[in-house]
């Protein structure tokens, strides 16, 4: 929680003004260094600032420390964020278009039902924020760390040196319409539940060795092929439900040819009879098909 002071601070009637002033500036790309703001362990002090709703476009934003900030329902479209923190900041429902952040902290940050398009994420600390139903689209990220996801959709993203430290949940990674990449990418945790891998290239991604994922990390739509042939051995209700996972995750138009996939053995396990023997009996065939 901020102090109250730091909240408090922009709602006399000096701090109300020079709010108005610095909301004015975002909004047109200005700048800020001129105001007389204090300075924070480096960064300019804008720490707890109401700007929930403000309408920004263009400009760059350099070392400034939004701590606690509010910018819900913001629209800020073209605004470049570098070396900014905005640690427990809310962002809840934001749309942010082009620009991007670098050397960025978002820490316990709420992210909920946000929406970024078609911008640049590089180095930014993502510990602790809430995530839920965040979108994203056409957007790279580069050297961020995600923490545990939940009802999740990055489309068309492309992410190069990332990590996801927690566990997804219903998370979907899509690049049939816009193509997706994820390159040099560590998955850390094995406690993924309905997460989707839809027509993204896979590039050296590193997922857990616990056998908790079934992973093809490249040419699925071959590997599928091969392994419904190597699956007609088996023509009982296994040997069918295997064959139906793979016409519907491979059949669909869109799907390159080098796209990797990965499924966890939980989304074929939990409720179904069969569970168990359709998840080694995929493992399996999958595994024989990509030698």
């Amino acid at each position: 929680m901020p102090r109250r002071d730091v909240v408090d601070r922009w709602c006399t009637n000096d701090g109300s003004a020079l709010a108005r002033e610095i909301l004015r500036r975002l909004a047109g790309g200005g700048p800020l260094h001129d105001l007389g703001l204090p300075v924070v362990d480096g960064l300019l002090d804008l720490r707890g600032l109401p700007a929930g709703g403000l309408d920004a476009t263009g400009g760059e934003v350099v070392d400034a420390d939004l701590r606690h900030c509010s910018l819900s329902h913001a629209h800020v479209a073209g605004v470049s964020w570098r070396g900014c923190r905005f640690d427990g900041a809310d962002l809840s429902r934001a749309v942010l278009t082009g620009g991007g952040l670098t050397n960025s902290s978002l820490r316990r940050a709420d992210l909920r039902e946000a929406l970024v398009v078609d911008s640049v994420w590089n180095a930014v600390e993502l510990t602790g924020a809430r995530t839920r139903y965040l979108h994203a689209e056409r957007t790279t990220f580069t050297g961020t760390a995600f923490p545990g996801l939940a009802k999740v959709e990055f489309t068309g993203c492309a992410f190069d040196a990332c990590r996801f430290t927690g566990p997804l949940h219903d998370v979907r990674f899509l690049g049939r319409v816009d193509p997706g990449l994820l390159r040099d990418v560590t998955f850390e945790s094995s406690d993924v539940r309905w997460a989707e891998f839809d027509g993204v290239e896979f590039d050296r991604v590193t997922f857990p060795d616990d056998g908790a994922l079934i992973v093809v990390p490249a040419g699925f739509r071959a590997v599928a092929e091969r392994a419904g042939m190597l699956s007609l051995e088996r023509r009982d209700e296994v040997g069918k439900a295997f064959r139906s996972l793979l016409s519907r995750e491979s059949l669909r138009p869109g799907l390159s040819a080098t796209a990797g996939w990965a499924i966890a053995r939980h989304d074929l396990v939990d409720g179904d009879p069969h569970g168990e023997e359709l998840a080694d009996f995929a493992a399996r065939m999958l595994a024989q098909a990509q030698r």
